[in-house]
């Protein structure tokens, strides 16, 4: 008998998690088809094994690595939870009749430490959440009760065992803690009884875990695995193009417009507060938590995904009036039914996505550094989804901050976000002998100066110093001069992506036009667009940011600078540049030439350098204190160097920003590596005098 009710609600238990993972399923499956491919199955396999088994992300994290012990220990708890259930099928089951009496042992003693330090991880759980209380980390009810019931099977496990020795009912002897709980219940005639009470108390937790888990933070059980093993491999923080000729609404207005993979994101997510702790807008007090979005996101998806997979199928959640009287004779989809009718009614009038749970301030105050992304454990893509709701935003419901609305028509009228006159384009190369590409024909590197960089103030001087290195080394090159517009990196991270292929489309031509194959350029968000975005419009190009061709340039020796310079320097990493292209070391190797030493770090550096708040169109909207951009410039004031480096025109300007903010421009300089580099380079040689005219000569001439 005891078999049968323990079989009945096993089998209970598993047919409703089954249910409810089918239904959880569904509402995700009602996102659009992914674009991609999920090729490349041995490194999948690979990524499984050390980013899901072994916790490769969790580990180099210094602060989250209590974590290994509960993941792995959980594993270790849940095969011996197994063969508990199978016990309570089978009573006389054991691992030793599969493994072996000697490797049961020990499995059995690796078993009861795993309990014991488990149990204890727990406690410190309680611990951190109860006394230490980080913000983003709080000890909610559903936490609680996890932390609870993880607990409860640790104590169960020991009261169990403990019970059964003591009652001689044959727990293994090298269960060493259980040993110890045994000495409790010596000569007790109920201890039987315990062991009886605690088996059954272990495997209703563990029953009511399983079903309990689809509903709580511990989603991430189930979604993880699957989310690792179809990680994007290929180009990070790349925007899919959209069609604008098929599409009636742009971007994402609703959960259903994501592809099913960026919804199976919101099932991955571990909720260990990594991405918004090292997010810049959640730092300086503005209303976005990467984590909370993913949150919104899931919650969104439960709520209208539950009255979604209710409709008809073929009935569309948009269904109007008009359809009523038309059946399948009519446009050959299904008349939507009575219930149809209530299900679209509670559809339409329902609190929308953007807009209402998650807000609009929301969405503009992400500046896509990629931060959220690259330290999340289970590489969840928080900046494509902003981006994408903020093109519904801008393009389906022309809503969008006014500075923004200028910056577009800014780069409608003159191809720059200024919207500075196109005329005042070359203005940065006066005095210099530029060579153009209309004038040259043809040359090896294409030489993209970039909107800050023929615009900016700040920007024109690092474009001066750039272009002297190369005619000094001498490069092969030319400059599109005032043919050149906009790569629109800011327009598409904004939102518009119709601007943005509309100035991509017309660069793609005048590429083609000159039969450019090779690029140089300074700006990140330039090389990130040119090298990882434009193959979307069939151009494929070689293209080199200067910090990469500067490392080459130093290399070849055809640029060699003294390697002195006054005072400390450190170097602000670039988030286009590093997180998002990789792109560490070439900065790195070119200062330290320059410098005869490698730059003093900041805290926060490499992938999880802190933004300098001008990403994501961000440079063109208003902040409010604290910023995001004196933010960084204190911790690189902190290193105590005097010249601070940068990469990119943008960083340049916000970081000099902040220096200002803290009255220390007469004490530490913000200098582009280019700027670096050429002040580090002997005086050039001054040009050997024309020969003088022979006395024959002159006299011919005479």
């Amino acid at each position: 008998m005891r078999q049968i009710v323990f079989a009945a609600v096993m089998v209970a238990a598993f047919a409703a998690f089954a249910w409810t993972v089918i239904r959880f399923y569904k509402f995700m499956r009602k996102g659009r088809p992914f674009p991609g491919t999920f090729g490349e199955k041995g490194a999948r396999f690979g990524d499984v094994l050390a980013y899901f088994l072994f916790q490769g992300s969790v580990a180099r994290e210094m602060a989250s690595r209590h974590h290994l012990l509960i993941f792995w220990g959980f594993l270790i708890i849940c095969v011996g939870t197994f063969e508990l259930m199978v016990k309570g099928l089978w009573p006389g089951f054991s691992y030793a009749l599969i493994i072996g009496h000697t490797l049961d042992g020990i499995f059995k003693a690796v078993l009861d430490v795993t309990n014991a330090v488990v149990l204890a991880v727990m406690l410190f759980s309680y611990f951190c959440r109860l006394v230490l209380r980080p913000k983003l980390i709080p000890l909610s009810g559903d936490a609680a009760l996890i932390l609870g019931m993880i607990s409860m099977l640790c104590i169960t496990h020991f009261l169990m065992h403990g019970a059964l020795m003591a009652a001689g009912g044959g727990a293994h002897p090298s269960m060493l803690v259980s040993t110890v709980v045994a000495a409790w219940f010596q000569g007790s005639a109920s201890a039987a009884m315990i062991a009886e009470v605690n088996f059954w108390l272990h495997m209703l937790i563990v029953f009511f875990f399983l079903n309990y888990i689809p509903y709580s933070k511990h989603i991430h059980l189930i979604g993880a695995f699957f989310n690792i093993a179809l990680r994007n491999r290929g180009k990070k923080g790349v925007m899919p193009k959209l069609d604008l000729e098929d599409e009636t609404q742009w971007g994402v207005g609703s959960y259903e417009r994501f592809d099913w993979k960026s919804l199976l994101d919101t099932y991955a997510c571990t909720e260990c507060a990594r991405c918004s702790t090292n997010c810049p807008a959640w730092n300086t007090d503005k209303p976005l938590s990467p984590m909370h979005l993913i949150h919104d996101l899931r919650d969104e998806m439960r709520a209208r995904g539950a009255k979604l997979i209710e409709l008809t199928p073929g009935v569309s959640p948009s269904a109007s009036e008009e359809s009523e009287g038309e059946g399948e004779a009519g446009n050959g989809k299904p008349k939507p039914s009575e219930r149809d009718k209530q299900l679209i009614k509670e559809l339409s009038e329902a609190e929308p996505m953007v807009g209402g749970r998650i807000k609009d301030e929301t969405l503009w105050s992400c500046v896509t550094c990629g931060a959220c992304e690259a330290v999340c454990p289970v590489f969840i893509e928080h900046p494509l989804k902003i981006m994408q709701m903020r093109t519904h935003l801008v393009l389906t419901e022309s809503r969008m901050p006014s500075e923004l609305a200028r910056m577009f028509k800014g780069l409608e009228n003159n191809q720059n976000p200024w919207g500075i006159g196109s005329d005042k384009r070359m203005d940065w190369a006066e005095g210099l002998e530029v060579p153009t590409m209309a004038d040259k024909g043809s040359a090896e590197y294409l030489v993209w100066i970039g909107c800050a960089g023929s615009y900016d103030d700040r920007g024109k001087k690092i474009s001066r110093a750039w272009v002297q290195l190369l005619q000094r080394a001498g490069v092969d090159f030319a400059v599109l001069g005032l043919e050149e517009g906009c790569t629109g990196d800011a327009a598409r991270r904004a939102g518009n992506e119709f601007l943005f292929q509309t100035l991509a489309e017309m660069n793609v031509e005048l590429f083609k036009q000159y039969k450019v194959k090779k690029v140089l350029v300074t700006c990140p968000h330039c090389y990130h667009s040119f090298k990882n975005e434009y193959s979307q419009f069939g151009l494929e190009l070689e293209v080199y940011h200067h910090t990469e061709f500067l490392e080459k340039l130093v290399a070849e020796g055809k640029l060699k600078p003294s390697a002195k310079q006054d005072g400390a320097l450190t170097y602000h990493d670039s988030c286009y540049l590093g997180r998002w292209n990789e792109i560490y070391a070439p900065p790195r190797k070119v200062l330290a030439a320059a410098t005869g030493r490698p730059p003093v770090e900041m805290e926060r550096m490499g992938y999880k350098s802190f933004c300098c708040g001008a990403g994501g169109a961000r440079m063109w909207m208003e902040e409010h204190a604290p910023r995001i951009n004196e933010n960084r410039t204190r911790e690189a004031l902190a290193t105590g160097a005097k010249t601070i480096a940068t990469a990119c025109p943008f960083c340049a300007v916000m970081i000099t920003d902040g220096v200002k903010a803290a009255n220390k421009e007469e004490e530490v300089r913000v200098l582009d590596i280019a700027e670096v580099i050429a002040e580090a380079l002997p005086p050039a040689p001054a040009p050997a005098p024309a020969p003088a005219p022979s006395s024959e000569a002159s006299a011919t001439g005479n």
